[in-house]
């Protein structure tokens, strides 16, 4: 048969038959607990408070090099500091867990100093000034260590608080000396680059010099004026080529003096002679040497260069001394120096046409010199752009780097040293006397209710109900004596005294140790004012 469920009068019953176990468990149990907290030894804990200082000069004007948020900070200080070897010299400059390093491993002593060690930050809301939104922001953070020694909470706590402020220095002004060592080198290396850049450019430049694109213009403007010169020199030619004609003309025409037959057809041939190479040379000057007049102009000067050539050799030399007419010699003279001008003039056109080759094979060369002189120009300017800005970078890391050594950063500052504690805040005694004194009733309880469930008596009309699956026909309701009803009362009386004194001792625990019971008072008759 199933159980059935039993009332509040059956617990009660319960209870009542079963005082004797919460008469005797919970006293000990009780006085168990309290023993053991106030057994247990005291924990002293000294802290300092540390503020989280701005940078003092605006960050506008100079920013620094360390980026990361005091909450990072903060924490990779906490674990550079809680390094075991460095918890060893903490532990032996101080004599910390003197009396269990025997019994105890390293391993168990660093986590025991590990766990002793809080660092708690301090927020506030605050306005962000670049938005204007209020925000959370950490302004401050304490550091503390807990001990059974006063002395040693004290010590190592401010030996936590002096670390925190010489590695936050430490660290900040090593990243930004690293930062601006990094600036540095990177710097020097783009330097090198540029420099070699330059030389590359210079070498360039001296083997194409006459063919840089900035000289175009003035390679074409040398063209067209070399052109018009070489016209100008093509027009003298012409000039002095029909002069030397006409005068060779009129020379033709003079007797220079009384001579031979043969001294006349000579002389003819020699003026013939000069005749057809002025000729040529005028032609020249307009057609190409495939043009049939300079073709028969050719054939008739080597025709009269050999007549000239085999007369000379029966006919002595014409000697100017011997011409007696004055206006020959003179036409004569006059030849000469037209000839030799002509002669300059030719010789002037031919290096200035040689001079226009050289200025077009430039020109011809520029675009091709201009294709890698880009290129080398765009890779100079860029790598000289980086330099430059690596050199920008440089100058703020330096400064920032100035900054974090005289300590115009954000800094650590030390406003509440770690003092030397007077209370104990481990363990919390009323808290744990109030969980032993629930914790008594609750175990003395549990125990009557297993002794019931052990007990294989049967004491109701339930009980037998439930056993032979029927109800009693009769009741017999107990017969108490005299004696019976003396005990009871008795028991009665013992009860309300007992709970009379542990009401008492309820309250001298919650007076002495949780709250004065006059605040109480005053708190109750408060809340009735208000209702």
């Amino acid at each position: 048969m199933e159980e059935t469920e039993k009332s509040l009068l059956d617990y009660w019953d319960m209870l009542r038959r079963r005082k004797r176990y919460i008469i005797i468990a919970f006293p000990l149990l009780l006085a168990l607990s309290t023993t053991i907290t106030f057994l247990l030894p005291p924990i002293y804990q000294s802290e300092g408070v540390i503020l989280i200082e701005s940078q003092e000069i605006p960050q506008d004007l100079v920013r620094s090099t360390v980026t990361s948020y005091a909450e990072q900070q903060i924490q990779v200080i906490k674990q550079r500091i809680l390094t075991t070897s460095r918890i060893l010299e903490t532990l032996d400059k101080y004599k910390v867990y003197e009396n269990e390093r025997e019994g105890s491993t390293i391993s168990l002593l660093v986590e025991k100093f590990r766990s002793a060690v809080n660092v708690e930050m301090i927020n506030a809301n605050v306005i962000d000034p670049r938005n204007g939104r209020a925000q959370r922001a950490s302004i401050a953070f304490k550091v503390s260590f807990m001990d059974e020694s006063p002395d040693i909470a004290q010590k190592v706590a401010n030996e936590l608080v002096t670390m925190f402020l010489d590695e936050n220095v430490k660290t900040r002004t090593g990243k930004a000396a690293d930062t601006a060592s990094f600036l540095s080198d990177e710097a020097n290396k783009m330097q090198k680059t540029v420099q070699a850049l330059e030389e590359q450019i210079a070498d360039f430049k001296l083997e194409f010099g006459d063919s840089l694109p900035e000289l175009l213009q003035f390679n074409l403007s040398m063209i067209t004026n070399l052109e018009e010169k070489i016209r100008a020199h093509q027009s003298e030619a012409i000039r002095l080529n029909d002069q030397v004609h006409f005068l060779s003309l009129e020379l033709a025409s003079m007797d220079p003096y009384v001579a031979s037959n043969d001294g006349v057809t000579t002389l003819s041939s020699q003026v013939r002679l000069a005749q057809l190479q002025n000729e040529l040379t005028s032609l020249e000057n307009k057609y190409s040497q495939s043009h049939p007049d300079i073709k028969r102009l050719n054939r008739e000067i080597e025709g009269l260069k050999k007549e000239v050539a085999a007369d000379s050799l029966f006919q002595p030399e014409q000697d100017m001394s011997e011409i007696s007419n004055p206006l020959y010699r003179q036409i004569k003279i006059k030849i000469d120096v037209t000839e030799k001008e002509l002669a300059r003039t030719n010789l002037d056109r031919v290096k200035m046409q040689a001079e226009v080759k050289q200025y077009h094979a430039r020109v011809a060369r520029t675009h091709e010199v201009q294709r890698s002189y880009d290129d080398m120009t765009r890779d100079y300017e860029s790598t000289k752009r980086k330099y430059q800005e690596l050199r920008a970078k440089q100058f703020e890391a330096d400064v920032a780097q100035t900054l974090e050594s005289e300590n115009k950063a954000e800094s650590f500052t030390l406003i509440e040293p770690p003092l030397r504690p007077t209370e104990s805040v481990k363990p919390n005694r009323p808290k744990l006397m109030m969980m032993g004194l629930f914790l008594s009733g609750g175990i003395a309880v549990g125990l009557v209710f297993l002794a019931e469930m052990l007990d294989p008596a049967v004491r109701s009309i339930k009980d037998i109900t439930r056993i032979t699956g029927a109800e009693p026909l009769a009741l017999i309701p107990l017969m108490l004596s005299d004696e019976d009803y003396s005990k009871k009362g008795k028991s009665r009386k013992r009860l309300i005294v007992f709970a009379l004194l542990l009401v008492f001792a309820m309250f001298g625990i919650v007076h002495y140790f949780v709250l004065s019971l006059d605040i109480v008072w005053f708190k109750v008759m408060a809340k009735i004012n208000m209702l």
